[in-house]
């Protein structure tokens, strides 16, 4: 897949009270253009500070190393995954498609998988690119799903006796398997009504085995409403 041309920017001044965040955020980005243009072995430091138009030492200010800036990026990349999911009374299905959602379009992303080829390439001369993949495997909605669904074992609610296998089960059927197919067969991007009825059915198909009677019935019903 073609990444675009990277430009050069200049971090521009900001207010003191926000003026840091926003150069570490700028500073981020820029490096993601310079790994995803020349690969994390050979992107340099010196060549994001010159992008960035900031002198290394300011740099190293932030970021110890170039590792830690590319665990930065990782790390800003995937938060929006890290949230926790709710337990506001509304149906499984739901909270679980939502989160389903929310998760595609991100790792889904031309942005994501890019990102996920960069890393997946380098990582056999990389020790840092092996750090971040584990980080990417844990951060992906493993650990934010698997919690949600240890909380439902233990309200009685989902039949499940291991969190950890039933969230790799549920993600990999759900979405593993369309990012698989991006990052091997370099694909066009997904049109958002597939990703959305693949979720669906991945969870009907999920609640159909793991949840109780009452709970496995909103699930059908709410799938229905929802295909509607």
């Amino acid at each position: 897949m073609p990444i675009p041309q990277s430009r050069e920017r200049r971090i521009s001044a900001r207010p003191a009270s926000t003026a840091d965040e926003t150069k570490r955020r700028q500073l981020i980005e820029i490096a993601e253009e310079v790994f995803l243009e020349k690969g994390y072995h050979a992107a340099t430091v010196d060549e994001i500070a010159r992008r960035a138009a900031m002198s290394k030492k300011t740099i190293y200010v932030m970021f110890d190393s170039k590792a830690a800036l590319f665990d930065a990026l990782l790390s800003a990349r995937l938060a929006p995954l890290a949230a926790p999911l709710p337990d506001d009374g509304r149906p499984l299905a739901d909270i679980l498609i939502d989160f389903l959602t929310g998760v595609a379009r991100s790792v889904l992303s031309p942005r994501h998988i890019a990102l996920t080829r960069l890393m997946i390439a380098e990582s056999p001369r990389s020790p840092d690119i092996e750090v971040a993949l584990t980080r990417q495997a844990v951060c992906n909605g493993d650990g934010a799903l698997e919690a949600w669904l240890a909380r439902q074992a233990t309200r009685g609610v989902l039949a499940c006796d291991d969190a950890h296998e039933a969230a790799s089960m549920l993600f990999g059927m759900s979405i593993g398997e369309l990012m698989l197919n991006q990052l091997v067969k370099s694909r066009s991007p997904l049109h958002e009504r597939d990703v959305a009825r693949r979720i669906r059915a991945s969870v009907r198909m999920f609640l159909g085995t793991f949840a109780r009677a009452p709970d496995r019935l909103r699930a059908r019903r709410g799938s229905r409403r929802r295909a509607v």
